[in-house]
């Protein structure tokens, strides 16, 4: 698959290499910007808008292992190339927008693995991957999770009402509190979807910036969103509380300002949970030996 020996970058290199990135973006321009106007107007596809981030914050983080990764033209490239275009040539064909917009993500690797072969995916792997973050969520997906997120959260803030004596009735999806029967919807805005999505790529970002066992990776994967749909069931909760004791419209700016600290409050309960493995002196940590 080499086409020549490995050498140093020179200043052509670089160039060329810029060329074929902002040619993949060109030729596939028009799933990039559909995937930035659905990250920017929809909020289940916020997480779309960070995954660049996060993916820089990972390639920083492994900045010293660029020394191997050398000037290696590679066919690998563009049979990369041609998988990615073919895949978002597909998707157009068919209506399919998580081919469309995976087929320009699957675009832009093939042009970096043209320029760098194999090596590069090897030592930036993470990074890389976190770039399909930013396809957005298929709307079979969201609709799959939003009904049993949404009775699950219903029900249990109910029972928490209850037991704390806040007089509330379950109409459907809606708790309806206190005497006049004020409506909490427990709509998407509410059923913990956004955050589990957001949640998943900050754990992302977390387990592989840390030398984490696999075991552990996994775990937390598994866990996060169950973290969110515990946080927002407390975001609920509170909601629920301000509209028995405040104005509508100061309960109204509650629930919004409660919004804001749910990913914060996730992310101290995933370091929680990091802090009980190591209490419990379960081995979380994947150590190498010094070379």
């Amino acid at each position: 698959m080499r086409l020549s020996d490995r050498r140093g970058w020179m200043k052509q290199d670089y160039m060329v290499l810029l060329l074929l990135l902002l040619l993949a973006f060109f030729l596939a321009r028009g799933a990039w910007i559909d995937m930035l106007s659905r990250a920017i107007r929809d909020p289940e596809n916020g997480q779309a808008l960070f995954a660049p981030i996060v993916a820089l914050y990972l390639f920083w983080l492994r900045r010293s292992r660029l020394q191997f990764i050398r000037y290696r033209p590679s066919m690998l490239g563009p049979l990369v190339i041609i998988v990615g275009a073919l895949t978002s040539w597909w998707g157009i064909e068919k209506d399919i927008l998580l081919l469309w917009h995976g087929g320009a993500v699957v675009l832009l690797i093939g042009c970096i693995l043209t320029m760098t072969g194999i090596e590069v995916i090897r030592q930036f792997l993470p990074a890389i991957i976190c770039l399909f973050f930013l396809i957005p969520t298929p709307g079979s997906v969201r609709v799959a999770l939003a009904a049993p997120l949404q009775s699950f959260a219903t029900a249990v803030t109910i029972g928490i009402l209850d037991m704390t004596n806040v007089l509330a009735v379950r109409h459907g999806s809606v708790i309806l509190i206190g005497e006049d029967q004020i409506p909490v919807a427990i709509g998407e805005a509410c059923n913990g979807m956004r955050m589990v999505f957001a949640l998943l790529l900050v754990v992302y970002g977390f387990v592989f910036s840390m030398p984490f066992r696999l075991g552990t990776r996994l775990f937390l994967f598994l866990v996060s969103p169950f973290i969110a749909l515990a946080c927002n069931i407390f975001r609920l909760f509170l909601t629920s509380l301000a509209y028995t004791f405040l104005p509508p419209a100061e309960a109204d700016s509650f629930h919004w300002m409660a919004g804001l600290v749910m990913l914060p409050l996730a992310l101290f309960l995933l370091f929680g949970i990091v802090r009980l493995l190591k209490w419990l002196d379960i081995p979380i940590m994947s150590w190498r030996l010094a070379s």
